[in-house]
């Protein structure tokens, strides 16, 4: 199995076999990452897509020593230039709530709203702990790979996570005291 940083190596120099296998290596976490960050799974393939591109056209002049973190780096930076030149409306989080459920998946409604609760909790936190969070929860990265990816300490990565579990404990602990009454 190759590294990471001989792929890198390797793709510096031109090999295409080695730019796909680390685009299959990564292509899924940054795409959850990306879609996580914007909201928008359609968008967050072609901002992935215009990372990926734009690594292989600037493969020779890139210099750093992980190039995983500077993908996640440059992924990130697409993801808030795209929010911030799309205005995300307002209403969209409005619709997802008069969404109604079928009568078939009615029994999974107490999930569904569990659900909704907990991204409601984190949409509530400052955008870098969600960043953080999400980091750490849904994509899997350590607190280490974090902090190289965010270009930050581990113990402010440490903050953050426990920051967001605290907030996420005593916010369910108040929903689930209403839901036992």
């Amino acid at each position: 199995m190759t590294s990471v940083k001989e792929l890198a190596e390797q793709i510096r120099q031109s090999d295409q076999r080695a730019f796909n296998k680390l685009f299959d290596l990564l292509w899924e976490p940054m795409f959850g990452y990306a879609a996580s960050l914007i909201q928008d799974e359609t968008a967050a393939q072609d901002l992935q897509q215009e990372v990926w591109i734009d690594y292989w056209k600037r493969r020779e002049n890139i210099q750093t020593d992980n190039i995983k973190a500077y993908l996640y780096k440059a992924m990130r930076y697409k993801c808030y230039n795209y929010l911030r030149n799309n205005k995300i409306p307002d209403a969209h989080l409005e619709l997802a709530e008069t969404i109604g459920v079928e009568p078939a998946i009615s029994a999974n409604a107490d999930v569904l709203d569990l659900n909704f609760r907990i991204d409601k909790i984190l949409a509530s936190l400052p955008q870098r702990c969600q960043e953080i969070f999400l980091l750490s929860r849904i994509n899997e990265l350590s607190n280490k790979e974090i902090s190289q990816t965010l270009n930050i300490s581990q113990r402010t990565v440490e903050n953050q996570i426990s920051l967001a579990l605290r907030r996420l404990k005593k916010d369910l602990e108040i929903i689930r005291m209403f839901l036992c009454l």
